[in-house]
């Protein structure tokens, strides 16, 4: 294998809760508020080598089974699972709330994706900065839905401050939202399923079935860690870690590496393979 290490395209989204400053670190200032970076998708374009300009998802099957992993291709075959993103909320995120793998592979299964558990590192957030993380009490189904409907659901979420350096897991199930003021680091399984229970009134389509049908009806306590150097995050579906001058992707899983302040690509680094970095720290996620 001659392909070790590949540099991704970011791909800027623009979200109605999006903020200015991921259009300017991305040199993307005429732009509308983006909300997303996305870092590392499998849809992303490589940007140099043999295979720049291609997607991906595309090259994978050249790269083969040695790039991803032998962890990772058990699990996912030749799929990068994990999607890696620099978040800016700049409004009150939806209440909402993602499915297991389970149900997004039964229920889902025409759109391709996994479930969808996630982590949030705090980059920066304004004094006051907070997340719904689960409710505050048990709830019924029906008053979950009664609550959605009326626009009284706030009344039952559990609010939870935050600053930065925070580390959060959110684990599929888990309703939850981001507040204004933040910037974030956020890592996920690959999955778009966002089941949406309440939007402040914006005129997005809400999801309340599906959401009912997945969400945590019980007080969920709140999975908080903080960023050191190392690994200060291990899941089943993946491990953070905080590194410095040189990665190492471990022998049986690819590497993520995105900057969490330079306006550097997301880069993916082979299953076994070693890279030097310029001016770390950098944030690593593998499986």
């Amino acid at each position: 294998m001659k392909t070790h290490l590949l540099r991704l395209k970011p791909r800027l989204v623009p979200r109605v809760w999006g903020g200015r400053r991921l259009a300017e670190r991305f040199g993307a200032r005429d732009a509308e508020p983006i909300g997303e970076a996305w870092m590392v998708y499998d849809e992303n374009e490589v940007l140099e080598g043999p295979f720049a300009g291609r997607r991906l998802r595309d090259v994978l099957p050249a790269l083969g089974p040695g790039f991803l992993g032998d962890r990772a291709f058990r699990r996912y075959g030749l799929e990068l699972p994990l999607l890696v993103k620099l978040l800016d909320t700049a409004e009150w995120l939806s209440v909402q709330v993602h499915p297991d793998d389970a149900y997004a592979h039964a229920v889902e299964a025409g759109t391709g994706f996994h479930g969808k558990n996630e982590a949030w590192v705090v980059l920066d957030a304004d004094p006051g900065a907070q997340i719904v993380y689960g409710v505050r009490r048990p709830v019924s189904r029906a008053e979950l839905r009664a609550a959605a409907e009326d626009g009284s659901i706030l009344e039952l979420l559990n609010f939870v401050p935050v600053e930065p350096g925070d580390v959060i897991f959110v684990p599929a199930g888990t309703i939850h939202a981001l507040g204004p003021g933040m910037l974030l680091y956020e890592v996920q399984q690959r999955s778009d399923l966002t089941y949406r229970l309440f939007d402040y009134g914006r005129g997005r389509k809400l999801h309340l079935e599906k959401a009912l049908d997945v969400a945590r009806l019980e007080p969920t306590p709140v999975q908080k860690t903080r960023l050191r150097p190392g690994a200060f995050l291990s899941t089943p579906f993946f491990t953070l870690s905080l590194i410095e001058e040189r990665a190492r992707a471990p022998e049986e899983s690819f590497l993520t590496l995105v900057h969490p302040e330079r306006a550097e690509p997301g880069t993916v680094l082979a299953a076994g393979g070693e890279a030097a970095l310029p001016e770390g720290p950098w944030l690593a996620a593998s499986l």
